[in-house]
């Protein structure tokens, strides 16, 4: 039969003080080991009162430590599921190094555990592009995996055709799950389950990540001129001026040629829905 824990004192730590602690034992391994040395003591330097320690304390240290590591798996558990192959590259040990580093260093500020892996990668990626014994596309690799978990998850609704014609001086309506990602590695096209030696070729890589109007993720590559002048269209630009931002920046002259193949262009992005047409 369960032993009930003592009955909580009035306590006047403010709430906001107390999940500043727990934080701080869920993340610090030193800290960690001084609780288990000495409860009391360590939660009371933490600047918790009498009640606060008891109600925090009250089914045994060894709860405060099992919520401890049941946090540190679960955060483990989202990265390793969202970045996908990145975790068989980099290996369960490493991964896990990783992950503890972080949580000591900084660990996810949100409430929302798909939220993790991004707030992850934040940290991670500028380490691992440093780290001579990681391959350089690791980080490109876990945040194409992260995306296309994050597009399967985005609350937004894709939208419709909206089977308007499309005018120079006005803005196109895009799909609101529609995002614009640029690598220097062909990462989308990496195997999920990746023999050992496995890599992406390396070259300049512009791809479109949307759900379709089936809800499945797609992503397509675009060549440069189509993906600045997608750029502009996915800002709320109007279709002349993401036209010649979109030739600015490749470096063109704005022509009839470029007019023809534009208009292909956004006939393709508005057949496989990334586009729904005049606003």
């Amino acid at each position: 039969m369960p032993v009930d824990a003592p009955a909580p004192l009035d306590s006047s730590t403010p709430p906001e003080q107390l999940l500043v602690a727990l934080g701080r034992v869920i993340r610090e391994p030193e800290l960690r080991a001084r609780v288990e040395r000495d409860p009391e003591g360590t939660l009371e330097e933490l600047g918790l009162d009498e009640g606060a320690r008891v109600g925090m304390l009250g089914y045994g240290v060894e709860r405060l430590l099992a919520y401890q590591h049941m946090v540190h798996s679960r955060l483990l558990r989202a990265v390793r599921g969202f970045i996908g192959p990145a975790a068989k590259v980099i290996g369960e040990a490493r991964l896990r190094e990783e992950v503890g580093a972080w949580i000591e260093a900084s660990g996810s500020h949100s409430p929302y555990l798909r939220e993790v892996p991004e707030e992850f990668l934040a940290w991670a990626c500028p380490r691992w592009a440093e780290d001579e014994s990681l391959p350089p596309w690791l980080g490109a690799l876990a945040a194409h995996a992260v995306l296309e978990r994050s597009l399967r998850n985005d609350p937004r609704p894709v939208g419709e055709p909206t089977g308007v014609g499309l005018d120079l001086e006005r803005p196109m309506v895009c799909n609101p799950t529609a995002t614009l990602r640029r690598y220097d590695w062909a990462v989308h096209r990496f195997p999920r389950e990746p023999a050992a030696d496995a890599a992406p070729q390396a070259r300049a890589v512009r791809l479109v990540g949307y759900r379709d109007l089936d809800e499945r993720v797609r992503f397509h590559e675009l060549p440069p001129r189509a993906a600045a002048l997608l750029d502009g269209l996915l800002a709320q630009k109007t279709l002349r001026d993401a036209l010649f931002a979109a030739c600015e920046q490749t470096g063109e002259s704005l022509n009839d040629e470029i007019l023809g193949q534009t208009a292909l262009a956004i006939a393709e992005l508005i057949d496989i829905h990334v586009l729904h047409g005049g606003a």
